[in-house]
C-alpha cells in the first residue's frame, strides 16, 4: 500500500512536470507576438496575431497577447528611429528608382528604408525575446516543481524507516 502511494505521488509529479504550457510554447507565443507587434502593421497587428493563433495551435495564446501589451504604441514609437537607421544602413547606397512625381520618390525611398529596418529589428527582437522568455519560463516551472520534489523525498524517507 505504501509503495502504491509513492507510485501515485511520482505519477502526479510527472504530470505536474508536463505542465500544459511548455516553456517553448510560452516563448514562441511571445516571440511571434513581438515580431508582429514590432512590424509596422498599421492597426492590423491584432488581426494578424489572431490569425497566427488559429494557424499555430501549440503556441501560448496568453503570451502572444501579453507581447502586444508589452510592445504598446509608446514603446514602438521609440523604436521607429532605430528601424529607419537600420534600414538606411542596409539600403543607403542602393540606386533610387525615380518617378515623375517628386513626392512619390521620397515616400517610396523612405518607406522602403523604414520597412526593411523594421523587419530586421522585429527579427532581432523576436529572437532575443524568445531566448529570454524561454529561460524565465524554465526557471519559473523549475521553481514550482522543487517543493513537490522535496515533499516526495521526505515522504519516501519517512516511509522507508
Amino acid at each position: 500500500m505504501i509503495k502504491k502511494i509513492i507510485i501515485k505521488i511520482k505519477e502526479h509529479l510527472k504530470e505536474v512536470a508536463k505542465i500544459k504550457i511548455s516553456p517553448h510554447s510560452i516563448a514562441a507565443g511571445f516571440a511571434m507576438g513581438t515580431f508582429i507587434a514590432v512590424l509596422p502593421t498599421f492597426g492590423f497587428g491584432i488581426l494578424i496575431g489572431l490569425l497566427v493563433l488559429i494557424i499555430f495551435k501549440k503556441i501560448s495564446k496568453l503570451s502572444l497577447l501579453v507581447s502586444f501589451a508589452f510592445w504598446n504604441p509608446f514603446v514602438l514609437l521609440s523604436l521607429y528611429p532605430l528601424s529607419y537607421t537600420i534600414g538606411d544602413f542596409i539600403l543607403g547606397d542602393l540606386p533610387v528608382r525615380m518617378y515623375n512625381i517628386p513626392i512619390l520618390n521620397q515616400v517610396f525611398v523612405h518607406s522602403k528604408i523604414f520597412l526593411v529596418g523594421s523587419f530586421i529589428l522585429a527579427l532581432i527582437l523576436s529572437i532575443i525575446s524568445y531566448i529570454l522568455i524561454l529561460i524565465l519560463a524554465y526557471k519559473y516551472q523549475k521553481k514550482q516543481l522543487e517543493p513537490l520534489i522535496k515533499e516526495v523525498k521526505k515522504l519516501e524517507e519517512t516511509l522507508k524507516i
